[in-house]
């Protein structure tokens, strides 16, 4: 963890919520929160592809778990030179880059903290 590198992932990240579609009429699912932090627990216990490709799998959450994947690709993306650019999702960078586990348990505390920034939407408030 480099808190440096983080900090500068935060405004990153608040962008990429609401890119990733994550953020809807200026709320988030409470849900994403849980999700984002077991993310970085299934990376710490097991492997980053491993955790990529159990939150690729859809509607098995509560929340859309893949558009977690797709935020942290766009954070990923505003870092120079790491060669995202050409890949096209997050299974690809990381495939292609196997040292790039520090990176993107960076950009997921980021996003994390991000997430913070919203107000929450709870599962009974109703959407527009």
């Amino acid at each position: 963890m480099n808190k440096a590198k983080i900090d500068r992932d935060i405004p990153a990240a608040y962008r990429a919520l609401k890119d990733a579609k994550i953020v809807e009429d200026g709320k988030i699912d409470a849900g994403f929160r849980g999700q984002i932090a077991t993310f970085g627990a299934a990376v710490s216990m097991g492997s980053l592809l491993s955790a990529i490709a159990f939150f690729s799998e859809k509607n098995k959450s509560d929340v859309p778990r893949e558009k977690l994947l797709d935020a942290l690709f766009l954070i990923i993306q505003t870092h120079e030179g790491n060669g995202s650019k050409d890949c096209k999702d997050l299974y690809q960078y990381a495939a292609a880059h196997p040292d790039c586990q520090e990176e993107v348990l960076n950009a997921a505390i980021a996003l994390k903290l991000a997430i913070n920034l919203y107000p929450k939407r709870e599962k009974d408030e109703k959407q527009g």
